[in-house]
């Protein structure tokens, strides 16, 4: 019985074959890093002009916002801020939110970006009729319709919504 034959080689054979699949898979994260980092980023910009449609551009807010709080941005030509925020609802991951609010304080649009709720009940909150009561709504969300047999989730949204005029809050004028 060889030991080098028998156990030395192959465990070597792996070895150098791990070794050069770690060094394959690094390589195309490195390369596919910037191609993904800019997708994301322009996915994000349209969705900003989505909730915020006046606006020419946008310019990310840094502050000490609440938890919760992703990122605050304001429109160039000052027409608002867009917010998104996350908040927990039934879901094992939280609702994603991006929060179009005009210089008026009233809420232009509403775009859900991750929605992981209960299908058929809970994932209705991202259903255009449902995100269609709050453009105009003011801080007050007054008038806010609840999905029924989805509290949970609906309050989720409720203090998405909350949440992102906390922020707006802190940064309109400045």
């Amino acid at each position: 019985m060889n030991v080098m034959k028998e156990f030395v080689k192959p465990t070597l054979v792996l070895a150098v074959i791990c070794l050069v699949i770690t060094a394959c898979l690094s390589l195309t994260y490195e390369v596919t890093k910037p191609i993904i980092e800019e997708n994301d980023r322009k996915i994000a910009e349209a969705g900003r002009i989505e909730v915020l449609p006046a606006a020419d551009g946008f310019d990310q807010v840094e502050a000490d916002f609440p938890a919760g709080v992703v990122d605050v941005y304001t429109a160039s030509n000052h027409t608002g801020y867009v917010v998104t925020v996350t908040s927990k609802g039934y879901g094992s991951n939280p609702l994603k939110v991006m929060v179009g609010i005009n210089n008026e304080g009233t809420i232009e649009n509403v775009k859900v970006l991750t929605n992981e709720e209960t299908p058929g009940l809970g994932s209705k909150v991202s259903n255009a009729d449902f995100l269609a009561q709050f453009p105009g709504m003011d801080e007050s969300i007054e008038g806010f319709e609840a999905i029924g047999g989805a509290t949970i989730s609906s309050n989720a949204m409720r203090h998405a919504m909350e949440l992102a005029f906390e922020a707006y809050n802190m940064v309109k004028g400045a």
